[in-house]
């Protein structure tokens, strides 16, 4: 009798980081406009309309603390590879997650997991996983995951 488990599909939030990317994109144009308006169309106007162009930085202060970055989990044999990327940047960091590097979790805030490794050297190294740009079900995927490759992994 074969054991059988479950099969892990892609695991990415793509869609919700390019959705918040595009949206700093619209919002740069819409400075660009007002200012573009306020010095060069209308010189004589107020400058409360200035007030409009800034006051919807206000909405993006959260995303200063939970800045957005692309996680893609994958997996591979015998664990999970986890790709991170962040939002303006090229340079991608890969994490290779197998029952004989994953030692335990470590404690962290609700943003993060926290997970003990070791490297190729045998030194136990702490990895923060931002999870806070997943859906809830990606989440709890990618937790069941790291629960199967390691079911006695300790929470320190």
């Amino acid at each position: 009798m074969e054991f059988q488990t479950k099969t892990m599909k892609q695991i990415s939030n793509k869609g919700k980081v390019n959705r918040f990317k595009y949206l700093l994109y619209f919002y740069l144009v819409f400075v660009v406009f007002i200012f573009f308006y306020k010095y060069i169309i209308a010189p004589d106007m107020t400058s409360l309309l200035l007030l409009v162009a800034f006051a919807p930085i206000f909405g993006f202060m959260s995303s200063l603390v939970n800045w957005p970055i692309y996680l893609t989990a994958i997996e591979a044999d015998n664990g999970v590879v986890v790709n991170t990327k962040k939002l303006f940047s090229k340079k991608e960091k890969s994490l290779l997650i197998t029952k004989y590097n994953f030692d335990s979790y470590f404690e962290t805030d609700h943003l993060h997991i926290g997970l003990n490794l070791l490297d190729s050297e045998d030194k136990m190294v702490k990895h923060k996983i931002r999870v806070s740009w997943l859906r809830i079900k990606d989440l709890r995927a990618l937790e069941e995951k790291l629960r199967e490759i390691n079911p006695y992994a300790p929470v320190k």
